[in-house]
């Protein structure tokens, strides 16, 4: 049976399924558009709550003036001055003078070093977490912001009065961790890198530039630990070892986060 225009019934049915498929189709382009725009702004929102909820919930919670900015966007708390000086006295109590570690180049026992005047430029890769040619500053006098902080803009720095790497002992070497929804923007900023300590696994490789030498170490401990632990500035062992520091909860600092690498 035809209707009045004479188009077949079956004809019609398919215009109208082809008019409902169109009308589905932009329906669902338009709700994609409006999520696209919409997820990334609510996530945005909630990890900023969550981010002041921690801060909240923590038994110290840090100060607001010690939060960090950069390009006007909060990155982090800096509570590193009092916790640089408290380790600085750490180290005043260590002696590394007649103390030896494994050299795996001479396969033979290596009296650690202390080199202070070093200042050439070296570099940290950790391929496993994103981290290429990160440059490291070495002796850093790490009790003035003002000081640490112009060498973490580019970089991470080695702690003044640790040894260096290859000079035997175990280097202390730091870095600034950004809170979660900064990161995620600024994935590659030099100043925050240490943040990717946190998806670092216990076998990765650490390569550590250093004049013409490339240094090579395993992570062999990953650990938390409490703002007042300066074991952290010890010989971690009868090998050569870097200890990777940076501040947990991320970007935020109440703790340390801690990757000991070493040497091969």
């Amino acid at each position: 049976m035809q209707n009045e225009w004479n188009i077949p019934e079956e004809q019609t049915t398919k215009v109208k399924k082809t008019k409902i498929a169109i009308s589905v189709s932009l329906s669902l382009i338009g709700i994609l558009i409006i999520l696209s725009q919409a997820i990334p702004l609510t996530k945005s929102y909630i990890d900023g709550v969550i981010e002041q909820t921690r801060v909240k919930l923590m038994k110290n919670p840090v100060p607001d003036s010690y939060k960090a900015y950069i390009e006007e966007e909060f990155a982090y708390y800096d509570p590193s001055k009092n916790y640089f000086a408290n380790l600085e006295d750490g180290i005043e109590g260590l002696t590394f003078k007649g103390i030896y570690t494994y050299d795996p180049t001479t396969d033979s026992q290596k009296e650690i070093q202390i080199d202070s005047e070093y200042s050439k430029d070296m570099y940290i890769s950790i391929k496993s977490v994103g981290i290429e040619d990160i440059i490291i500053t070495p002796n850093v006098e790490s009790t003035e912001e003002r000081v640490y902080d112009q060498y973490l803009k580019r970089g991470v720095a080695h702690f003044k009065g640790t040894p260096l790497p290859g000079d035997g002992g175990n280097s202390f070497i730091y870095g600034h961790s950004s809170v979660e929804s900064f990161f995620t923007r600024h994935q590659n900023l030099a100043e925050t890198i240490f943040t990717r300590l946190e998806d670092i696994d216990i076998g990765n490789d650490v390569y550590i530039k250093k004049d013409d030498n490339l240094l090579h170490y395993i992570v062999r401990k990953k650990k938390i630990v409490e703002s007042d632990d300066f074991s952290i500035l010890d010989n971690q062992g009868s090998k050569e070892t870097v200890t990777l520091m940076t501040c947990w909860p991320l970007g935020i600092g109440t703790k340390r986060l801690v990757v000991v690498a070493e040497r091969y």
